[in-house]
This record gives C-alpha cells, sequence and structure tokens, in this order.
C-alpha cells in the first residue's frame, strides 16, 4: 500500500513566509505615508476653519482682521501644536494662517509648518494659496520639502 503524503514541505511553507516578508517591507511605508497624510487632513481642515473666518471678515469691511476675531486651534485638534494668523496690512496686501504641527508620528514632519496664503482683492475676496511656511509669521510659501510628500491633496500646489 502507497502512503499519500499529507501537508506541506519546509521549502513550501519556507517560501509562503518569505512572500509575507517581502509584501509586509513594502506595504508598512506605504500605510505610514497613508496615516501621516490622513493626520495633516486635520490641520488643513482646521486651517479652512480659520480661513472662511477671515474671508467672511474681509468680505464686509475690505480689511483683514484683528487676529482675537480668528478661532485658532480647535479644542479637539490632536496634530496642530500652534495656529498663528498674519494679518494683512490694507487691502490687497498678504496674509497668512499658519500651523504648527505636532504627534503625526514622523520626525521628519512633526514641528514643520503647513500655511494658507491670502491676498487680499479690492472686491472683497481673498485668493488662497496653500503651501508651507518656515516660520510662524512667514506671508509667502516656503519650500519646507520635508512635508512635500505628505501634502493632501486639497493643498497640493
Amino acid at each position: 500500500m502507497k502512503q499519500v503524503q499529507k501537508g506541506f514541505t519546509l521549502i513550501e511553507l519556507m517560501i509562503v513566509v518569505a512572500i509575507i516578508g517581502i509584501l509586509a517591507a513594502v506595504a508598512l511605508p506605504a500605510y505610514q505615508n497613508y496615516m501621516i497624510k490622513s493626520r495633516l487632513s486635520e490641520v488643513t481642515a482646521a486651517l479652512d476653519a480659520n480661513k472662511a473666518a477671515v474671508a467672511s471678515n474681509f468680505a464686509e469691511n475690505l480689511t483683514w482682521p484683528i487676529a482675537s476675531a480668528i478661532p485658532g486651534v480647535p479644542a479637539n485638534a490632536l496634530y496642530i501644536k500652534t495656529l498663528t494668523y498674519n494679518p494683512g496690512t490694507g487691502t490687497t496686501a498678504g496674509g497668512s494662517l499658519v500651523a504648527t504641527i505636532q504627534a503625526i508620528g514622523n520626525t521628519k514632519v512633526d514641528t514643520h509648518m503647513l500655511a494658507l496664503f491670502g491676498t487680499g482683492q479690492t472686491d472683497g475676496t481673498i485668493k488662497w494659496t496653500c503651501g508651507t511656511a518656515k516660520a510662524v509669521t512667514d506671508v509667502s510659501a516656503q519650500n519646507d520639502t520635508a512635508l512635500f510628500p505628505f501634502i493632501p491633496a486639497t493643498c497640493q500646489f
């Protein structure tokens, strides 16, 4: 009587383990980048909320609002250390909203700054551009390349 082999051989099991290891090595960095991007979405949402307050005041008065009129960091924000508003002077000067990032989970991204830069228009609107900042007082985009791979699609420039 012939005995039928049951189960897998050692080499077959080793091949399966190697394939799983390769897939994990590829998937883990991609997942980490995805998590950083999703956390930066909170930062852009907070910037958008403050942008609405600035734009509303600018439309009514044709001047940049004072800093105390801007909501600032939301109470439930996990990934924003500070949110700085730099009002423009006059009607057409530029102003900015600069968010300092914290606790994202990547030391290359933590403490960097994502910002909205606005230029007042004479018709009462503000033309906004999204970018990176190197100081909380920046009123024009700076090239902070550490954030480039992680900037959400809503803020890509």
